[in-house]
């Protein structure tokens, strides 16, 4: 799994750039998101002449903050990652010579003087990383220095055959189906401009979609994320269960966006034709569709039910991706026809 925390998703766009080869143009901006697009440009002001699928490349993670005189790293967090996911982990920091395996520990009940400290929380910032050196001199010998990101260490396995386990699928996965999408599209069926854009900086601010909305009018916007299900045991009852292996998630309602009636109403009616299973998803977070939809483009994200969000072992079913895949080519096909 190729590191991408925000702001350093470099490896995870020359990757799309590879993939995505000699079929269309890559533009890349400033903020570095990918764009690509194909079929006949029109008119933003005539409905459909202009669609648009963003996916975003970065994770969340740490970078490199200080290295003090014993050899320990410390470091600051990017993104949403949680404090209660950190002790005890396994970690790789990013250099130019390659990757240098460290752990976040934590001091053994042992060692400690305070009965009640087990049940005290202990923040990021009193956390050091431990490459198993003992001097500042050693550790930058490892190649280890200011600002290189740092990542849960990597680790990808499939759980009971559909379900895939691993790092970063927040949003990898949206990644691939993106990929995957673009490469099943046949730009002379389209009678409209779709748009293919990998976005970064979503984890610290949805900034890479920013800057699509301030630079390119659209009329409907796809952004293609995971969604956090609750059918994981401790999750309560306020929000409806959504399963994985059920089906892509239709987020109509997160803590910044409402998607669009109309447009979730058109695309039920395309996935009812094509047989393909949807869930309805109401929840807290957002996506890139926020600044999308402020541009005046109507707006629908589409979800990957994932459980575990911003962990290291996210969960995800592989039916619900290829499903994804397939709703999300009947819908362009339809917008644009």
């Amino acid at each position: 799994m190729l590191p991408g925390v925000s702001g350093y998703e470099n490896k995870v766009r020359e990757y799309v750039k590879k993939k995505v080869g000699k079929k269309g143009k890559i533009e890349e901006d400033e903020i570095g998101n990918l764009i690509v697009r194909i079929g006949k440009p029109g008119k933003p002001a005539k409905k459909g002449n202009r669609i648009a699928l963003i996916a975003h490349m970065d994770e969340t993670g740490m970078i490199v903050s200080n290295i003090l005189d014993n050899g320990t790293i410390k470091f600051k967090k990017l993104g949403g990652t949680e404090d209660r996911l950190l002790l005890g982990r396994a970690v790789e920091i990013h250099t130019k010579k390659g990757p240098v395996l460290g752990v976040i520990g934590l001091r053994p009940p042992h060692l400690s003087l305070d009965p009640k400290e087990k049940d005290q929380a202990i923040t990021w910032d009193k956390m050091c990383i431990d490459v198993g050196t003992r001097t500042k001199k050693e550790t930058l010998a490892l190649g280890i220095s200011m600002l290189q990101q740092i990542t849960f260490k990597k680790d990808f396995f499939i759980m009971n055959k559909n379900l895939i386990c691993s790092k970063s699928l927040d949003n990898r996965v949206g990644v691939t189906v993106l990929l995957e999408l673009f490469s099943q599209i046949d730009p002379k069926k389209l009678k409209s401009e779709v748009i293919f854009a990998w976005g970064v900086q979503e984890e610290i601010g949805l900034r890479g979609a920013r800057v699509i909305s301030n630079t390119i009018p659209l009329d409907y916007a796809f952004p293609i994320d995971t969604y956090s299900t609750t059918d994981s045991p401790g999750m309560g009852d306020f929000f409806e269960p959504l399963l994985l292996g059920d089906g892509p998630v239709l987020r109509m309602v997160d803590a910044r966006t409402i998607a669009s009636p109309k447009l979730a109403e058109k695309v039920a009616k395309i996935a009812k034709k094509q047989k393909i299973p949807i869930q309805y998803g109401i929840t807290g977070g957002g996506t890139d569709g926020m600044a999308l939809q402020e541009a005046g483009a109507s707006t629908l994200p589409f979800g990957i039910p994932m459980r575990y969000t911003h962990s290291p072992v996210e969960v995800v079913h592989i039916n619900d991706i290829t499903r994804l895949i397939k709703l999300l080519k009947a819908v362009i096909y339809e917008l644009s026809g």
